[in-house]
């Protein structure tokens, strides 16, 4: 590779290694602001750190791809696009070379085997999350606070924050749960990891079963509706809430809507293990890789799971992306095999791959912001049309006393015409007992 090329490889890299932080860091922000409830923003961070995951491919990439995975993995506090770096590579506990993988690619990287070294700033994030839902729930049963404001607070913890910190790091506890036990160390530290990896797993694993439950029992609700009384609603209510995350993003009355958490969970299950189980067939990795997303991206079209369009659209790019990029890693894997590019060609393919990422993390970049915008501005009109309600409703109130307290006489007034009406009546009764008596008299006389 050429110093030109060199340069721009290095310098790309260095953007990169900024952004993908940044963007966990917007991410978060973004979670935050919609209360941990959008599985679309948790997502965003699943495609980047799969889009980086091809990094274990040893597919032939060209020398500008291997330099940009090796700049922007060198010295990183995460592999991956986390917010937050991993606390246990930023305090070194012991000697992580002991600890090192030795599974082909990944052990060229140099990743650790231990689990709490990869996962454990989501393992914490988890932890601190359900202590805090227990606090809350145990101050809601004592105190019984009735602040509309402590609901939310309680919802938000439980158990929305929670399944946002792990489907956001699904990808990442995967990949961590996998080289954890391929190659375990039986020393204090790595069985502490062993254990630990071993219980957040089962963890994982009883959370995705209520939130199947959960979205079955939601389903149900919503069917009966109609025909539930008002205080069975308010009780389902708080449950509904709890676990809008799994609930808010999809069309409930579509099957695949329903369940595409589910599905997403799989698609990205599978495509972590077809990277970390096959390393010594790059053939086979990537167009199982290739026509396995393009399965799901299939799924995503037919099925129409989302409810907004944006979630939509952010969901079809990333795909697409991942789509794109497979099948560059196809050409690449392809071109070991055969060697029908040129060096020009190779490189070419090498600069698009490159540009594929740039261009996921710019989209996933702009989404966060829009979706803060977008929430400003559906809160800005809600609170305008409560304002103009409210507004109305005191006009209304005026007038009504001003009605009562004037009676009839403003009734009148406004309208004369009743009074006409009755006076008329009046003078038509005058005239017939004027009229009789005029003939009593003749009749008389």
């Amino acid at each position: 590779m050429d110093g030109v090329s060199a340069e721009a490889v290095s310098q790309i890299s260095t953007i990169t290694k900024a952004a993908a932080p940044a963007i966990g860091v917007g991410l978060l922000g973004s979670q935050a602001v919609m209360g941990g409830t959008s599985e679309t923003l948790a997502s965003s961070t699943n495609a980047i750190h799969l889009q980086l995951l091809l990094r274990y491919i040893d597919a032939g990439y060209p020398p500008n791809v291997e330099s940009f995975f090796d700049l922007t993995s060198r010295n990183a506090s995460s592999n991956d696009s986390s917010a937050i770096p991993e606390l246990f590579l930023v305090f070194k506990v012991g000697n992580l070379s002991q600890y090192q993988s030795s599974w082909y690619r990944f052990g060229e990287y140099k990743l650790s085997v231990n689990f709490l070294t990869n996962c454990g700033t989501a393992v914490i994030t988890c932890f601190c999350c359900l202590v805090i839902s227990g606090i809350l729930t145990l101050i809601k049963k004592n105190v019984k606070p009735k602040a509309a404001w402590f609901n939310g607070i309680l919802y938000r913890f439980k158990w929305n924050l929670i399944l946002s910190c792990v489907i956001s790091n699904q990808s990442k506890l995967i990949l961590g749960w996998f080289l954890q036990y391929s190659g375990p160390k039986f020393d204090t530290y790595g069985i502490i990891n062993l254990i630990i990896a071993a219980i957040s797993l089962l963890g994982v694993i009883i959370l995705t079963i209520i939130s199947i439950k959960h979205a079955k029992w939601n389903w149900k609700i919503t069917q009966d509706r109609l025909l539930l009384s008002k205080a069975a609603l308010e009780a389902a209510e708080s449950s509904q809430k709890q676990f809008a995350f799994v609930t808010d993003d999809y069309v409930a009355e579509n099957p695949i809507g329903r369940y595409y958490f589910i599905i997403s969970i799989f698609k990205v299950l599978s495509t972590v293990a077809i990277i970390f189980w096959l390393p010594l067939s790059s053939i086979a990795q990537a167009y199982l890789l290739l026509f396995w997303n393009i399965f799901f991206l299939l799924v995503l079209i037919i099925g129409k799971p989302y409810k907004d369009l944006d979630k939509k659209v952010l969901a079809l790019l990333n795909e697409i992306l991942m789509v794109l990029q497979e099948v560059i890693v196809a050409i690449f894997a392809t071109d070991r095999l055969k060697n029908f590019l040129s060096y020009k060609q190779w490189m070419n393919f090498g600069w698009v791959f490159i540009g594929i990422v740039l261009l996921s993390l710019v989209i996933n970049a702009l989404f966060p912001i829009f979706t803060v915008v977008k929430a400003l501005v559906i809160s800005w009109r809600e609170k305008k049309k409560k304002s103009k309600r409210t507004q109305a409703r005191v006009r209304q109130r005026v007038i009504t006393q001003q009605r009562r307290g004037q009676g009839r006489p403003y009734q009148q007034r406004n309208n004369p015409e009743p009074r006409k009406q009755t006076l008329n009546q009046i003078q038509n009764v005058n005239d017939s007992r004027q009229q009789l008596r005029s003939e009593r008299s003749n009749f008389l006389d």
